[in-house]
């Protein structure tokens, strides 16, 4: 049994709310402990179907030269449960994941996959050993794991466990009789990326080789796959990235995943990205006659996923940004009501100082010495709040204020 409610939720709250928090920054700030800012014209690699950066299936040697990098995506893959027409529904079809990858001071990522509609799961990452350097021959070589967690029978398509909810109410973890041979956690493999650059376009290729996922086949033979393997556990990919406009661009993909040929093209724009694929492209259309694993595995499928990347730095410092806005907005409202009162004061001061004019000379002239007092101590707390507001707007210095002429006759 296959449900998707949970899982839609789960992604449209996860790309939402990441999308939501990202500041609009043109560029990290630089760090020497954490956060080293990539060339404005880099294209940084898309999400797997299901396991963080790297081509379709197929991993690459490359950590994201921005620390703290984060990717958020929701694949999905059609696959058919029924050997014969039935009435299946839309979540059995769609097999979908979600997958969240991070990248860490230039060297290592770590992630984790959320399988197939069910509660499943498993971690992953990668460390570079070695960096090409422009000038050098030598490519990049990584190693990495993948499914790592408690889901040890789990295929290439991560289908491998499902869910039973008996007629009372409870729910099992069971494996489906034809996973059972499968062992795969956890998967190791190592890769080596050479990458190129043409202008403001890059292009590159990738080799590896890997245990589990990449090689076992659950002593199912060609009914676990038919045709496509070049060598057991071997794979291998290229892209080509286009640079479209500033903040947008195409990648082309192809690869063989130890099983498949696959191909695909992803376009992104500000962060969010989408990509088609196609998989298991030579093995052609779908044979119901050859049995029932003929309905998952052995023949062509449509592929899509909808990412978003962003930077927890930049996330963070966004939401502390807004916060000091938030105080500073406060701030300039209170000081404007403190403006306006003090002016009001000044205007009641000079109505009574008109009005003691009209007493006696000997009154008037001490009234008038405390009333002009009182109106400087207000004109200089006015000044003082003027340039307090001033320097939050940005703007020159305000005016001095200067009180204006007395209008009394001094006493003889």
């Amino acid at each position: 049994m296959r449900t998707t409610r949970w899982k839609i939720a789960l992604v449209s709250s996860a790309l939402i709310g990441a999308h939501a928090s990202a500041p609009a920054l043109a560029a990290q700030e630089l760090s020497s402990d954490t956060t080293v800012t990539a060339p404005t014209d880099a294209i940084l690699y898309p999400s797997t179907l299901d396991y963080g950066t790297g081509l379709i299936d197929d991993p690459v040697a490359w950590i994201s030269p921005n620390s703290g990098d984060i990717w958020v995506t929701a694949s999905g893959k059609i696959v058919s449960y029924c050997a014969t027409p039935c009435t299946i529904n839309f979540a059995d079809k769609l097999n979908s994941n979600l997958s969240i990858d991070t990248h860490w001071r230039q060297r290592f990522s770590i992630g984790l996959s959320v399988y197939s509609q069910n509660p499943d799961y498993g971690f992953y990452g990668q460390a570079l050993l070695l960096k090409q350097q422009p000038s050098k021959a030598w490519p990049s070589i990584a190693v990495g794991f993948r499914n790592l967690g408690p889901y040890t029978h789990e295929e290439r398509f991560l289908v491998g466990h499902d869910i039973y909810v008996s007629p009372s109410g409870g729910i099992t973890d069971t494996t489906p009789g034809y996973a059972r041979h499968f062992h795969t956690m956890p998967t190791v493999y190592a890769v080596a990326t050479k990458e190129a650059t043409f202008g403001r376009n890059s292009a590159s290729f990738s080799l590896g080789y890997g245990s589990g996922i990449f090689h076992d086949d659950g002593d199912l033979g060609r009914n676990y796959n038919d045709k496509g393997t070049i060598v057991k556990g071997l794979f291998l990919g290229a892209r080509y990235a286009l640079r479209t406009s500033e903040y947008s661009n195409v990648t082309l993909l192809a690869e063989n995943n130890g099983w498949d040929w696959n191909a695909g093209v992803v376009g992104s724009w500000r962060g969010l990205s989408l990509g088609v694929y196609g998989t298991e492209l030579e093995e052609g259309g779908k044979n119901p006659s050859k049995g029932f694993l003929y309905t998952i595995y052995n023949y062509a499928k449509f592929n899509v996923a909808l990412g978003y990347s962003g930077n927890l730095h930049d996330i963070a410092h966004g939401t502390i940004l807004r916060a000091r806005i938030g105080e500073l907005e406060q701030e300039q409202l209170r000081l404007r009501a403190q403006i306006a009162q003090r002016q009001h004061k000044i205007e009641d001061l000079q109505t009574a100082l008109q009005k003691a004019q009209g007493g006696e000379l000997a009154e008037v002239a001490k009234r008038r010495e405390q009333l002009d007092a009182q109106i400087q101590e207000e004109q200089e707390a006015i000044k003082r709040a003027e340039e307090r507001l001033n320097q939050l707007q940005g703007g020159p210095p305000a005016p001095v204020t200067t009180p204006p002429p007395s209008t009394t006759t001094p006493p003889r």
